[in-house]
């Protein structure tokens, strides 16, 4: 396997209780150079306790996880899921998020942390009630990050085109559309108008998709680091490996890898090792 100059796998999950740095290992033996760390969403911790723990865990594990000499972006928040875990616990689901989203931007205001994610929706059909309190959770993190200027990293279902135009018109009514991005994107999401930044899956037929569409992107594995599900959702080394299906199709491939891998993450996380 080639290795390139920099290589950044925009969004997956580590654990101590999964692969953990063996996954790392294996992204960085393929070539990966850079990865933004998101919590990961489990529920082992008591509510009241709930995102003290889990951010204070996310960053320890990136801490150990820079020591490989992996650089790292890690990102923190209320993942949308969350909503039944307060609910079933008896807690207010929107004041216990909206605490949470507070506790996020403090640790990043504090450069404990650089981003805020994953916010936004459930990725299936839910209730009224739970998609309008989920929105109402989403315009609270876009009004906080707007008054700290902190990078916010949506969670959503499969949205067409008219999804697209309601996100970006809340977007809009809160915050700037150059400090936010879509996760976990989809090949025909670049053809859909708009300005959102995407960060698709790095399946061949995404980075295809992205390529021919000339617009701006990252790419990402949302690895989901459990023993139980490996490889889930693609394996940690897919993104390195992109690099070279890439190298292989473009002639100025060393363009689109500065652009993916260096220009557009220092322009939206604002780290300096990707100013290389």
């Amino acid at each position: 396997m080639a290795i390139f100059r920099s290589v950044f796998d925009n969004f997956l999950h580590l654990r101590r209780n999964g692969y953990f740095l063996d996954a790392v290992k294996e992204f960085r033996r393929y070539g990966g150079t850079s990865m933004n760390i998101v919590n990961f969403p489990e529920y082992v911790y008591s509510p009241k306790r709930h995102y003290e723990e889990i951010y204070q865990e996310t960053i320890s594990v990136a801490g150990e996880v820079s020591h490989t000499g992996i650089n790292t972006v890690i990102t923190l928040g209320p993942y949308p899921l969350d909503y039944f875990f307060f609910r079933s616990a008896g807690e207010d689901p929107v004041a216990s998020m909206k605490a949470g989203i507070d506790m996020a931007a403090a640790l990043i205001r504090g450069g404990m942390a650089d981003a805020m994610g994953e916010i936004g929706f459930p990725h299936f059909p839910v209730d009224w009630d739970v998609y309008s309190d989920s929105g109402k959770i989403l315009e609270y993190a876009l009004d906080v990050c707007n008054d700290y200027d902190i990078p916010l990293i949506l969670h959503t279902e499969d949205m067409s085109s008219d999804g697209y135009a309601k996100i970006e018109n809340i977007i809009k009514r809160h915050y700037r559309i150059d400090r936010v991005m879509k996760h976990h994107a989809n090949s025909f999401d670049m053809g859909y108008p708009g300005h959102i930044l995407k960060s698709l899956v790095a399946s061949r037929n995404n980075v295809r998709a992205a390529l021919e569409s000339g617009k701006d992107f990252l790419l990402e594995t949302d690895y989901t680091d459990q023993n139980e599900k490996p490889g889930k959702v693609i394996p940690v080394y897919s993104v390195p490996k992109r690099c070279e299906m890439i190298k292989n199709s473009c002639e100025n491939y060393s363009e689109v890898f500065h652009r993916i891998f260096e220009e557009i993450p220092y322009r939206f996380y604002r780290k300096e090792f990707f100013n290389l």
